[in-house]
Order: C-alpha cells, then sequence, then structure tokens
C-alpha cells in the first residue's frame, strides 16, 4: 500500500512533466467517442508515427460511426492496408454497425456495454469512457504496466528517491498479474483529473521510458506466418476485386503447390466466417 505523501508526489512528478512534453495528437483535440475509438483501435501495437496520417485520412473518408457502418469491407481494408491486423478493420465497422444500429448513433457509456461490441477490451473501452466522456477510471495498457513496474515495483529505481517498493521479487522474477496493476493504477489516479493523468502517464512511458526493459511477450513471426498470409489473400483482393481459387494460391506464395490446397481452404474459410470475404463457385472476392 503506497502512503498518501508517496502518491502525491509521483502525482506531481509525472503532472509536472506532462505539462511541458505533452504530445500533440489530432485525437486528442476532440471527445468524440467515436474518433477516440478509432485512434486506440490503430494505436494497438502499431507505432504512433503511422497510426497518425492513417488515422487523418480514416476520418476525412468516415467522419461519423454511421459513415463506418455504411462503408463497404473494400474501401474499409483499402484505408486500414499498412497498419495490420485487419480483424480490428473488421470489427470497427461491425461495431459501427451495432451502435448505429441498437443505439441510433449514441455510444453506450458503460464498461460493460462497450465490452459487449465487437474486438473492444477492458482497455478500449476505458479508454473511450475516460478520454470521451470524463469518466474517473484508470486506463492501464502496457505504457502504464511500464510505470508501474520501473517506478513503482522496482525498488532498484531511485531516481527522486520514488522508489516505493522494497520487494525486488515483485519486479521481473515473479509475474504480476493484472489485478495488481489495477489496483495501483487506481491508487495513483488523481481523482477529477483522470483524462490528464492517463494521457501522462503514456506518454511518459513512451518518452522517458523508452529503453527500459520489462518482461512483455514477444511477438511471433509474422513473414510466412498465418497471419501473414491471411493478409495476403487480402491484399491481393483489394488489387483485383476477383480472383479464380485456381489463381489465388500463386498470387499469395510463389512456391504454392497443389499439396498446399487444404491448407489454403482453411485460410479462406476463416475469412469467410468472419465476413472478410466471399466464395462464389469457382471465385473468390471481399466480401461487399
Amino acid at each position: 500500500m503506497l502512503s498518501k505523501q508517496q502518491v502525491a508526489a509521483f502525482q506531481i512528478k509525472i503532472l509536472d512533466w506532462y505539462e511541458l512534453h505533452q504530445r500533440d495528437l489530432p485525437w486528442r483535440k476532440i471527445r468524440d467517442p467515436y474518433s477516440i475509438l478509432v485512434s486506440e483501435v490503430m494505436s494497438q501495437q502499431t507505432q504512433l508515427s503511422r497510426v497518425v496520417p492513417k488515422y487523418e485520412a480514416w476520418m476525412q473518408r468516415f467522419p461519423t460511426v454511421r459513415d463506418l457502418a455504411k462503408a463497404s469491407i473494400a474501401e474499409v481494408l483499402q484505408f486500414w492496408s499498412g497498419l495490420g491486423y485487419n480483424r480490428r478493420a473488421l470489427n470497427l465497422k461491425k461495431t459501427a454497425e451495432i451502435i448505429t444500429t441498437n443505439y441510433r448513433g449514441t455510444f453506450p457509456k458503460t464498461e460493460k456495454e462497450l465490452m459487449s461490441l465487437p474486438g473492444i477490451g477492458q482497455y478500449t473501452a476505458r479508454a473511450v469512457l475516460c478520454f470521451a466522456f470524463d469518466v474517473q477510471v484508470a486506463v492501464v495498457d502496457t505504457n502504464v504496466r511500464k510505470v508501474i513496474m520501473t517506478q513503482i515495483l522496482n525498488s532498484d529505481y531511485s531516481e527522486s528517491g520514488l522508489s516505493l517498493s522494497d520487494d525486488k521479487s515483485q519486479f521481473g522474477e515473479e509475474k504480476i498479474d493484472e489485478k495488481m496493476f489495477e489496483e495501483i493504477a487506481t491508487q495513483l489516479l488523481p481523482y477529477g483529473e483522470a483524462y490528464k493523468w492517463n494521457q501522462a502517464l503514456m506518454d511518459y512511458a513512451a518518452a522517458v521510458l523508452k529503453k527500459e526493459k520489462i518482461p512483455i511477450p514477444k511477438q511471433s513471426k509474422f513473414i510466412g506466418s498465418h497471419r501473414y498470409y491471411r493478409g495476403q489473400i487480402l491484399k491481393v483482393l483489394l488489387q483485383k476485386k476477383k480472383v479464380a481459387m485456381k489463381d489465388l494460391g500463386l498470387l499469395i506464395k510463389k512456391d504454392y503447390t497443389v499439396s498446399e490446397k487444404e491448407w489454403l481452404e482453411r485460410l479462406l474459410e476463416e475469412l469467410v466466417r468472419e465476413g472478410f470475404v466471399k466464395r462464389e463457385s469457382k471465385t473468390v472476392s471481399l466480401a461487399s
């Protein structure tokens, strides 16, 4: 348990730093829940330098949740191209359709309702609640975890005398469960300043703690992976609109052989089931 004095000192440190170093990001200039949702989903596992131009182009083409709901899957994927994890784009569109149809275009304002929407987990739900509706809630992402692990739980951290734990085993040697992160993040939260505080922690981690190492699972190899070839199919269909089944294998894999037909069929079955593509007797194309 942190003392009130320790919490207050840490809050002052972070907020003072943020006043001088906060990032100028386009979605921070608006409190629209749709815009914030788009920015959060785009930012998942993607560098912000790549996200900003994609976000701006997306918002220009799909400025409202209703515009996205009406768009074709082909166009959505076209504007998403380059961000990876295409399922995120499809989930955004499905969410837009649900909000337009079931909520008459108005975003729900509870964590439970937001988490019932496609692809929205606790972090994203809380980000929308905090950044759009000013709900006083801690938003815990990888950056916030890094702050907590290096500044709060690591007894070796001594800058400004703000090492708050004497238990070395909490850092790096034992897995810290999500409940602990949430409890600490909630205790650190300065009530009434959740918007600024959550943004400040993210910026501080990205700038000051860039070189700090924390035990985060590494992503598996992408090139040649299952996810890679799913993306290649969508890339081909964006370019050619409709492709003969007999040609698809070689279009996504130069050394494709007939023996891999079953593998290709499984990829297509997934994409059809998830709503990305449609199959006719001898052709495949993007879903409408």
